[in-house]
C-alpha cells in the first residue's frame, strides 16, 4: 500500500506555482523524458506524456515518445499515438521512421510503402531508405517496382553493400540474368580480390546455364584461395545440381576435412548419401575416401570414429573395423560400445580364445557389467560349447541384482543344459526362470517345446505355448511350437492349422517348419504333400538321413 500511495503523490505532480502557465505543456514533456530515461519508470513517463497532450493536442514530442514506450507492448496503441505526431508533422524524419517501423511490423505494406517514399523524399542521402523501400515493394509481389527503387538507388550511391544484394536477388528472381551478371562483373572490377564477387557471379552463370563461365568464376575463387568453404560448398552446390556425382563427392572431401563444418552436419550428410545402397555400390571409392577424411579430421570423436567403423562393416571390411575399435581399448575414459562391437566381430568369426580375452579385458574395465559375461556365454551357446556357455552364465548370475535379467539368464542357461542333454537339469532352471519371468514369451516357448521333446507334461506344455503366441503374435517359431504340441497330443487337423499359419508368417523358409509340417501331413494321410514338404526339408538343410528315413516309410 505504501508504494502505491507513493506512486499516486508522484503522478499528482504539478509544475511549481511559479512556472508560467504557457510552459506547463513542456514542464510535463520534461518530466516525461527524465522518467523513462532516468528512471525507466514508464508508467510515470506516460502520466506526464498524456497530460502534456491534453494540455495542447498538437504537441507531437508527447506523442511520438509514449508511441515509442508503447511500440513493444501494443502495437496498435502506438500506432494511434505515432499516426498523432506524424499528422502533426509530415515532414519530420523521425516521425516517418516511426510510423513507417509499426506499419511494417503490423504488416501494413501499402502504407509503409507511403511512408517511405516521403522518407526517401525527406532523407534522400540514407541507402537504408531505399532498401527497406524495395524490400516492401517485394513483400507486396512488385518486384520491378523494387528494382526500379534499387536502379535509383544505385544511382545516387553506386554499388553499394546494402542494396546490391537484394537487387541481384530481384534480379534473378524475375530471370533478369544479364543484368544480375553485369552488376556482379561490375563488382568484381570494384573489388578484384574479393571471393565472395566470383562466388556470386559463377551462382548468377550457372542459373543463367552458361556453366563455362560458372565454372570460370569458380577457378577464380579458388585461385584466390583453394581451401575456402565458402568457394567448395558453392561449387559443391553446384555439382551436386547436375548430379554430378564423381565431382560433387570430390569437392565433398575438402569440406569434409575443414573444422568449420560441424561433425554432426558431415555426419547426416553421409547417412544420406549411403541410404541407397545402389549409390553406395557405385561410388564405394569416394565414399570410403569421405569416411576415412572425417575420421581423420576428428580423431578424438567417438562419432567419427563410428561413422567410420560402420562404413567398414557395411562394406564387410570387418578386419579393418576391428583394428580401429581394438586401438581404442586402452583409452583413459574407456566406452561400453568398444567392447561390444570387437565381442560382435570376434563372435561371428568364431574366434573363441579372442572372445574370452576381450571378455576379460571389459570386465576389468567395466567390472559392474555382468553384460560382457553373458555375451562370452552366449557365444558358446552359439558355438555348441554347452558347458563352457553355463559356467558363464552362472557366473554372471552373480553379478546380476535384476529379476528380470536374472530371470532372463537363467532361461539361457536351461537352453545350454537341454542342448547339452541334460532335460532334467534344463527344466529345473526353466522352473526358476518362470517364477521370476511368468510372462516371458521365449521362455515360455523354449520351456514347452522342449518338454513336447521330451513326451512330459504336454498340456501344460500347450498351455505355455498358447501364452507365448499371445503376448508375441504372429511369431512363426512360436506358432510352431504351438503346431508341434498339438501334434504330439494326436490333435492332427488343430496341429495342421496352426502350422499353417506358421508358414505363412516364417520369413527365413525354416528347414524345421517344413519337416514338422510334413510330419503332421503324413499323420493325417496326406502323403504326397508330406512327401514335398520333407524333401523342402532336405533341400533348406534339414538332416538328410533323417529325411530320408522319412521318405522311406510312404514306400511301405
Amino acid at each position: 500500500m505504501l508504494i502505491d500511495s507513493t506512486l499516486t503523490s508522484r503522478r499528482d505532480t504539478t509544475p511549481p506555482s511559479d512556472y508560467p502557465a504557457e510552459a506547463h505543456t513542456l514542464w510535463h514533456y520534461i518530466e516525461g523524458l527524465k522518467a523513462y530515461r532516468l528512471h525507466e519508470d514508464s508508467a510515470l513517463a506516460r502520466h506526464h506524456f498524456e497530460r502534456a497532450l491534453q494540455l495542447d493536442t498538437a504537441y507531437a514530442p508527447a506523442a511520438y515518445h509514449t508511441a515509442a514506450m508503447l511500440a513493444t507492448l501494443d502495437n496498435d496503441e502506438a500506432e494511434r499515438y505515432s499516426r498523432r505526431a506524424y499528422r502533426t508533422d509530415t515532414n519530420n524524419v523521425w516521425y516517418n521512421a516511426q510510423l513507417g517501423r509499426l506499419q511494417i511490423f503490423r504488416e501494413q505494406y501499402d502504407e509503409g510503402i507511403r511512408i517511405y517514399n516521403n522518407m526517401i523524399r525527406l532523407q534522400g542521402n540514407n541507402p537504408e531508405n531505399h532498401r527497406v523501400l524495395a524490400m516492401l515493394y517485394s513483400e507486396k509481389e512488385q518486384p520491378f517496382s523494387a528494382i526500379i527503387v534499387l536502379d535509383s538507388a544505385e544511382m545516387r550511391f553506386g554499388i553499394h553493400e546494402a542494396i546490391s544484394p537484394l537487387k541481384r536477388q530481384l534480379l534473378v528472381a524475375t530471370a533478369q540474368y544479364d543484368r544480375a551478371l553485369k552488376q556482379s562483373e561490375e563488382l568484381i572490377a570494384a573489388d578484384p580480390y574479393n571471393i565472395e564477387n566470383y562466388i556470386i557471379a559463377a551462382e548468377l552463370y550457372a542459373h543463367a546455364q552458361k556453366d563455362s563461365l560458372a565454372m570460370v568464376n569458380y577457378q577464380k575463387a579458388l585461385a584466390l584461395d583453394s581451401t575456402s568453404v565458402d568457394v567448395l560448398g558453392s561449387l559443391n552446390d553446384y555439382y551436386g545440381r547436375r548430379n554430378d556425382h564423381l565431382n560433387y563427392l570430390r569437392t565433398l572431401v575438402p569440406l569434409y576435412s575443414s573444422k568449420r563444418i560441424p561433425l554432426k552436419g558431415k555426419i547426416e550428410n553421409f547417412k544420406r548419401l549411403t541410404s541407397n545402397i545402389e549409390y553406395y555400390k557405385q561410388y564405394y571409392g569416394q565414399l570410403n575416401q569421405l569416411a576415412m577424411t572425417v575420421a581423420v579430421t576428428h580423431p578424438d570423436d567417438f562419432e567419427a570414429m563410428e561413422l567410420y567403423t560402420d562404413h567398414l562393416i557395411t562394406t564387410g571390411d570387418l578386419d579393418r573395423a576391428l583394428e580401429i575399435y581394438k586401438s581404442h581399448v586402452n583409452d583413459s575414459v574407456p566406452r561400453v560400445e568398444i567392447f561390444n562391437m570387437i565381442l560382435d566381430i570376434e563372435s561371428f568369426k568364431k574366434r573363441a580364445d579372442s572372445v574370452e580375452y576381450y571378455t576379460r579385458r571389459a570386465m576389468e574395465r567395466f567390472p559392474d557389467r555382468a553384460e560382457f559375461i553373458l555375451r562370452r556365454g552366449t557365444y558358446y551357446l552359439v558355438n555348441h560349447q554347452y558347458r563352457k556357455a553355463e559356467e558363464a552364465f552362472v557366473d554372471a548370475l552373480k553379478r546380476i541384482d535384476s529379476d528380470s535379467l536374472r530371470g532372463a539368464t537363467l532361461s539361457m542357461i536351461g537352453d545350454a543344459q537341454y542342448s547339452d542333454n541334460r532335460p532334467k537339469a534344463a527344466f529345473r532352471s526353466y522352473e526358476k526362470a518362470l517364477k521370476l519371468l511368468p510372462n516371458d514369451a521365449g521362455l515360455l516357448n523354449n520351456y514347452s517345446y522342449f518338454l513336447s521333446e521330451e513326451g512330459r507334461e504336454l498340456e501344460r506344455a500347450l498351455e505355455m505355448s498358447s501364452r507365448a503366441i499371445e503376448i508375441s503374435r504372429n511369431n512363426s517359431t512360436y506358432l510352431d511350437t504351438y503346431a508341434w504340441i498339438l501334434y504330439k497330443l494326436g490333435r492332427y487337423d488343430e496341429a495342421k492349422k496352426a502350422m499353417r499359419s506358421a508358414i505363412a508368417l516364417d520369413q527365413t523358409q525354416s528347414e524345421v517348419l517344413m519337416c514338422h509340417y510334413g510330419d503332421i501331413l503324413h499323420a493325417l494321410g496326406e502323403n504326397f504333400m508330406a512327401r514335398i514338404y520333407w524333401e523342402k526339408a532336405r533341400d533348406a538343410g534339414y538332416d538328410k538321413a533323417e529325411i530320408e528315413a522319412r521318405l522311406e516309410k510312404l514306400k511301405k
